[in-house]
């Protein structure tokens, strides 16, 4: 397949090359998306009842794994092949970044990160998870873009930043307040801890897609922050 002469050095992930990340400017001001920004609270919404609702871990872990298995074998055709390529992307049009063409798809990374949260960390540190991930990162991006105006790394603004916090904060509060019985200040110190390790999850990912890293790093700080005060 030919790529255009601005793409960054080849990843070695397996046998397969994928892209890195285009560096800055390329990074900035992504255009908005609002049907993006709905899938992705769909998917957050969609993987809170897989967790909640399925009988047992090793369901989620074959559900899991089920679909990591579809997201990397059609990334590993999609670089053998232009029209395959263009297919897919013709089809993920009106939720792809134009970047995603000569990059892992951003719906990969979320897949392989679900799996990850199944296969090692608690159930409600997982939905903390992706409650962050499916609420903060659309709205830190829908403020970032209209009213950010003091720059941070990667393209990112101090007031999307800010965003991604609260709402990744509410949103955590809500999941706790449904569906566990716990004092109040525990929801409050467990929901902050991990939006704070969301949000600075997606500053400082650079070569890995944050549909990857927040998820993961929010599911890790909410476990560290269990084992800190067991009584939570």
């Amino acid at each position: 397949m030919s790529k255009p002469a601005y793409d960054a050095p080849a990843v070695e992930i397996g046998d397969i090359a994928f892209e890195a990340p285009v560096p800055a400017p390329a990074q900035v001001a992504r255009p908005a998306n609002y049907t993006r920004s709905i899938f992705h609270v769909a998917s957050g919404g969609l993987s809170l009842a897989l967790l909640r609702l399925m009988p047992g871990r090793g369901s989620l872990i074959a559900i899991a794994a089920t679909f990591v298995v579809v997201a990397w074998t059609l990334e590993a055709i999609r670089r053998q092949s232009p029209a395959a390529n263009d297919l897919l992307m013709k089809i993920l049009r009106p939720i792809a970044h134009p970047r995603e063409r000569y990059h892992v798809n951003s719906s990969t990374w979320y897949c392989t990160a679900l799996l990850i949260l199944t296969l090692f960390f608690p159930l409600r540190a997982a939905e903390i998870g992706v409650v962050v991930l499916g609420l903060a990162d659309p709205a830190a991006g829908f403020i970032g873009r209209r009213f950010g105006r003091t720059r941070l790394r990667t393209g990112r603004s101090l007031e999307g930043t800010l965003t991604f916090v609260v709402a990744g904060t509410v949103g955590a509060l809500a999941s706790l307040a449904v569906f566990y019985a716990m004092p109040w200040s525990s929801r409050i110190i467990l929901a902050i801890a991990g939006a704070v390790a969301g949000a600075i999850a997606e500053l400082v990912s650079t070569r890995l897609d944050d549909n990857f890293t927040i998820p993961l790093t929010t599911a890790l700080a909410v476990t560290a922050t269990q084992l800190i005060f067991p009584g939570m």
